[in-house]
């Protein structure tokens, strides 16, 4: 490939917008433009682009991030029929660093240093090839890893409101995921409604959700931990309840906390 048969356009590209150096096979700089990383405005790249394409002359793309930002960019280009080519990081790099004092960070000098790098190593500069399996594959991980976050966040919470509920639910249900454990605080999320609940009454309930796996003496454990509960708040001689609004487990949480 004869460099001066191209003209070079290095792309900075970020998140919401991207800027784009135009050079000649010289290193000359010949213009420079911003434009938003959406489809609509790819366009006016191209318009810019094409003024200088005289003498039959054609474009050269260096994309430096055509796996990420870079990547609808990439492939709209290549749908075009243009030229891309996949610039590493540590290559723009090393053209910045050549630059020395003349080299400012900013998105005009990075996309120049791109530009600098797709003219010298034409020949041997990748071509960008977005693949669309590889891409899906990555968004299906990270989906799974946000959901997966996500999960854990909402277990905590859970265990934050059933630890004000029931603090030794642990006691009777060390999964809180089990359905049975979900069926028990769903319909009794806090003690006043097992008030006047007898053993036999809780099993008959439970026994149906569990598919006959919850015993007598299971139901007897849940009742027993509940009782306890109360029993050690008041037998701290606490008088916390005396006020308005603060119940048995709240003013348990505040003595615990003290």
């Amino acid at each position: 490939m004869l460099h001066e048969e191209y003209i070079y356009i290095g792309i900075d590209l970020h998140k919401d917008s991207n800027t784009a150096v135009i050079i000649d096979y010289r290193n000359r700089q010949l213009d420079d433009i911003t434009f938003g990383n959406i489809p609509s405005e790819y366009p006016k790249l191209i318009r810019k682009v094409k003024k200088y394409c005289t003498e039959g002359k054609k474009p050269v793309f260096g994309v430096e991030n055509a796996y990420g930002y870079g990547r609808p960019l990439a492939v709209w280009l290549l749908e075009k029929g243009y030229i891309v080519k996949d610039v590493n990081t540590a290559i723009s790099n090393r053209q910045a660093k050549h630059k020395g004092a003349s080299y400012r960070k900013s998105d005009i000098d990075d996309a120049c240093a791109i530009a600098l790098a797709t003219l010298n190593m034409l020949d041997t500069l990748p071509d960008a090839c977005p693949n669309d399996a590889y891409w899906s594959l990555g968004k299906l991980v990270h989906r799974r890893d946000n959901i997966m976050k996500q999960r854990v966040r909402l277990v905590n919470q859970l265990h934050e409101q059933l630890c004000m509920a029931y603090p030794t639910y642990k006691t009777f249900f060390s999964d809180i995921g089990r359905t049975t454990a979900l069926y028990f605080f769903e319909n009794y999320p806090s003690r006043k409604y097992l008030k006047g609940k007898t053993v036999e009454e809780l099993r008959e309930e439970l026994v149906k959700v569990s598919h006959n796996r919850c015993s007598t003496k299971t139901c007897e454990i849940i009742l027993n931990a509940i009782a306890t509960d109360e029993e050690r708040y008041h037998m701290l001689g606490c008088t916390l309840t005396t006020i308005p609004g603060v119940n048995i487990i709240t003013a348990v949480k505040i003595m615990a906390e003290i």
